[in-house]
């Protein structure tokens, strides 16, 4: 059994197809979408003016004079299209009493509308809050006159300081921009190592060295073969990662190396399970096309919480969308017991493929001679 699995492991990794997807496809992914898309780069922010007063164009002006931020205005309607499709990365909504709710020395609303939580957000919201902080405080001081304010606004405006949004993150570029890319990456190369397996069943030592093997033992070898190809995979991407000082956003990085050998797992057993049954040699192609919905619905591409209430809740049951999760806890609580129950959760998924798959294993006449 063990010279079965070391000879196989041998086989394979030589093919030129695990070569690509397995050591050159996930360095790309990194230096290209992490690295390259993490430079330094204008901050586009969709401006919704609802008020259109003094103040909330003094409030729009403060946002337009951040460094690295271009705004553009926009329709109310339109601001959920243009935050998935990229062509802004924030929204900013201003209700239509700002004026007169600052005047009056009340918070006026304005509401920060973005794709995912990130620094950039943050630091946007706190900006705000002192903006209107200072414009209470303005208020104030002016008696609730709109004359006296633009005359103290004025001078207030004489001493603000510029703020640059490129120099909040100064830690490397973030692992989110490249994991769901990763994550699609790990079922392909698991389909890719079953596929090579495959192709290589004739090879005449593999098939000498499964002679007298049991069929579950056959079956466990394969499992442990495809494992530890496809988690060889992820420790590259994690090293890479590491040596190009990509934000975690995590301390214990460890954590999300686990994470990744967890979605070796699934990715294993999903594809093991379906090239059990889909006896076609576009088992791949097929696969892909249910992954593809799958990692869409659980917000590897674009905010979760973005979507409608229907998809949400078809995303919620999705075991690509637990193990999402799981990284987004360890990045606010960098601890793994937070994230237990959806890995227990995962566990008992892949371990219900793998059965499913053994059991067709079994009934397979063309294995009918091994064991």
């Amino acid at each position: 059994m063990i010279k079965f699995i070391i000879y196989t492991l041998k086989v394979l990794m030589k093919k030129k197809d695990y070569i690509i997807m397995g050591i050159i496809v996930p360095i790309f992914i990194i230096i290209f979408f992490s690295f390259e898309f993490s430079t330094e780069y204008n901050f586009r922010i969709g401006i919704i003016d609802k008020d259109n007063t003094y103040v909330s164009r003094e409030m729009i002006q403060s946002i337009d004079e951040i460094e690295d931020v271009d705004i553009v205005n926009i329709k109310e309607e339109d601001y959920k299209i243009f935050l998935i499709t990229n062509q802004i990365q924030m929204a900013i909504l201003i209700d239509d009493d700002f004026q007169e709710k600052l005047l009056n020395l009340e918070d006026g609303k304005i509401h920060i509308k973005s794709i995912a939580e990130n620094d950039m957000k943050s630091i946007m919201e706190l900006f705000i809050k002192s903006k209107v902080d200072d414009m209470i405080t303005l208020s104030k001081l002016s008696n609730k006159d709109i004359n006296k304010f633009k005359i103290l606004n004025q001078d207030y405006k004489d001493q603000y300081t510029v703020l640059s949004l490129n120099d909040i993150n100064s830690k490397g570029p973030e692992v989110n921009k490249s994991f769901g890319l990763i994550m699609l990456t790990t079922f392909i190369i698991g389909g890719t190592i079953i596929r090579l397996f495959i192709d290589g069943e004739n090879n005449k030592k593999i098939r000498k060295l499964s002679i007298g093997m049991s069929k579950l033992k056959y079956y466990l070898s394969l499992i442990i073969v495809f494992y530890t190809m496809s988690s060889m995979t992820s420790i590259i991407y994690y090293s890479i990662c590491k040596l190009f000082n990509i934000n975690f956003m995590m301390s214990n990085t460890i954590n999300f190396l686990v994470m990744l050998l967890l979605l070796n797992l699934l990715s294993v057993s999903f594809n093991l399970c379906m090239s059990s049954f889909i006896k076609s040699r576009y088992v791949l192609i097929i696969n892909i096309l249910i992954l593809m919905p799958c990692l869409m619905l659980s917000g590897a591409f674009w905010s979760f919480y973005i979507m409608p209430q229907n998809l949400q809740s078809i995303g919620e049951v999705l075991p690509t969308r637990w193990v999402y999760l799981c990284v987004e806890i360890l990045q606010k609580k960098d601890s793994l017991v937070y994230t237990v129950d959806y890995i227990y959760m995962i566990i008992c998924v892949s371990m219900a493929l793998f059965i499913l798959s053994i059991i067709k294993f079994k009934l397979s006449k063309r294995y009918k001679n091994i064991g």
